[in-house]
């Protein structure tokens, strides 16, 4: 039976690119995700170097969604749901990333930016994929983000909010951390 084709709100998604209307602006970058979700880059504005900074943005299918910023309590919920049944995959998945952040460096131009290519998520998909579930994301938008992440807070020296995370992740996994510490350290920033 032929799959129906995916439909999003055309006042964002061009089939090419994911559009903000306020202020109008077209994403310098959008990736579609195996489920159909298209994750996007759009220029940021903080940091160390604001000109290399970028904002990430999904839009899932259907003609009334909008995008959003997604925080990172969604894919950190997603892998606490996964720890039960794939504790070892999640946390050899956690030590992946941290030592990914280790090792990745910052862009140092807009071009290199703009041209990114993922490292990541071919190598997390295929080596977990007996680990996606239904009715929870898509590991591979989970590597995206993670990986987009990792990226992004590597331009701004001592900016370590998103590192932490993970290791507060890693030490939940361990068993050093309560739960609520996670959820609380994947919480947006109160100002």
């Amino acid at each position: 039976m032929p799959q129906t084709p995916l439909v999003y709100n055309l006042k964002y998604y061009d089939g090419t690119h994911l559009w903000q209307l306020s202020p109008k602006e077209r994403a310098f970058k959008t990736y579609k995700i195996k489920d159909g979700t298209l994750v996007a880059l759009f220029q940021g504005s903080r940091g160390a170097n604001p000109k290399l900074d970028f904002k990430l943005k999904v839009l899932v299918p259907g003609l009334d969604k909008k995008p959003v910023l997604p925080p990172h309590t969604y894919w950190v919920v997603d892998l606490l749901l996964k720890i039960p049944e794939y504790r070892k995959e999640v946390r050899e998945i956690i030590q992946y990333y941290i030592d990914y952040y280790d090792r990745v460096t910052p862009f140092t131009t807009v071009k290199k930016r703009d041209d990114l290519k993922l490292e990541t998520v071919e190598e997390i998909t295929k080596r977990y994929a007996h680990i996606e579930q239904n009715y929870t994301l898509s590991l591979d938008y989970v590597a995206t983000v993670i990986e987009l992440f990792s990226k992004n807070e590597k331009a701004t020296p001592g900016a370590y909010m998103f590192r932490n995370l993970l290791f507060t992740l890693r030490d939940y996994i361990d068993g050093k951390k309560h739960y609520t510490e996670v959820l609380e350290s994947a919480l947006p920033l109160r100002r």
